[in-house]
């Protein structure tokens, strides 16, 4: 989910070929307009079946309970009908509640009432399947996640009951501190990362086995939030964020945050909306290889997914410009130098190791 405040926000694999030495030079603008040469024309799509993706981060409850989209149509960036051609086979929902619902952070009953909506859309928007693991050819997966999770402070072990309900993952904070952590959106930074109830909340998580997303966290609560899942062996990850050295924007994460996100086993999920991908204009396809491209040479291929940001209000690359693009993006990537493998594991092996614990 992305809104922007008066406060900017926080912001190899060994299967590599040639190529790649050439794309990863990410930080010179040789290497972008390279980049830029090489990639297929808006319009050119792969003849062969798509890759299949799982994409990591879709706001489409935002965009049906508080917007006015369905999970038919949505806002034009993930419509259900484009969703095959695309190779979409699985998706995160996150429950989210805007602070113009809940100025004082959301309550159970808002998490229900998205619940319901988003119950109610899957059920009548083909080819979407009910949360969970099991596989349905030609069918949808679907997960669900917090994006904001201030109201379990007073009591964690609510977490249990929705976890049975389909949530895999847990991000804590959004774009404002709460009473479980700190935010990279804080107009200044605060003096603590996790709270003591943020703490709690994550022990519990991690005693369900369900990882802590640190997208929206300061950097002193992924701090927090990577030691504690040292500890448990809980996989942390950041489901839709970027590289800080590519795009110097507090919501991204640095070069060490990246490292010690994989240290852990998590993944990272790259972000689409343009102020996370460049400075001051515009992302182009381009940006985006990059990113991963630098993920990949940080962190390692078996660390590095998809997180679009889809339906939250972002400004995606033109040749990105709605879920169509995945097949585009995987032919960038294999331009760039990466494998077929590799390109499969970002696009979805990855973040089902994380979800289903799928090899």
């Amino acid at each position: 989910m992305t809104f922007e405040s008066s406060t900017a926000r926080r912001g190899a694999s060994s299967s590599l070929r040639g190529g790649f030495r050439r794309a990863a030079l990410v930080g010179s603008g040789l290497a972008l307009a390279t980049l830029l040469v090489r990639l297929p024309a808006r319009g050119a799509e792969p003849k062969e079946r798509p890759i299949a993706v799982v994409d990591l981060h879709v706001d489409l409850p935002y965009r049906h309970n508080y917007r006015d989209g369905s999970f038919a149509e949505s806002s034009g960036q993930f419509p259900a009908r484009k969703l095959a051609r695309a190779g979409v086979v699985g998706v995160v929902l996150p429950l989210f509640v805007p602070k113009s619902h809940a100025p004082e952070g959301p309550r159970f009953s808002d998490f229900e009432t998205s619940y319901k909506g988003v119950l109610a859309e899957i059920r009548k928007t083909p080819p979407y399947l009910p949360p969970g693991c099991v596989e349905t050819p030609g069918r949808v997966r679907t997960f669900l996640a917090f994006e904001g999770a201030g109201a379990f402070a007073e009591d964690p072990k609510r977490l249990d009951e929705w976890v049975g309900r389909g949530v895999r993952s847990l991000g804590l904070v959004h774009t404002k501190a709460n009473a479980l952590a700190s935010s990279s959106g804080d107009a200044k930074p605060m003096p603590f990362g996790l709270t003591r109830a943020g703490k709690a909340l994550v022990e519990r998580a991690h005693r369900l086995r369900v990882p802590i997303d640190v997208s929206h966290a300061s950097d002193r609560a992924v701090e927090d939030v990577i030691e504690l899942s040292r500890r448990s062996g809980v996989p942390t990850i950041a489901t839709h964020s970027n590289a800080r050295a590519l795009a110097d924007h507090p919501r991204n994460l640095t070069d060490e945050q990246i490292r010690a996100i994989a240290s852990t086993g998590g993944v990272i999920g790259v972000n689409f909306h343009s102020r996370f991908l460049a400075s001051g204009r515009r992302a182009t396809l381009a940006d985006v290889v990059a990113h991963v491209l630098h993920l990949v040479k940080v962190a390692g291929v078996q660390h590095v997914a998809i997180g679009s940001d889809f339906e939250g209000d972002i400004n995606p690359p033109a040749e990105l410009a709605d879920v169509g693009g995945f097949p585009r993006l995987a032919s960038a990537l294999e331009r760039a130098g990466l494998s077929r493998d590799d390109v499969r594991r970002i696009f979805s092996r990855n973040a089902l190791r994380i979800l289903c614990g799928e090899k």
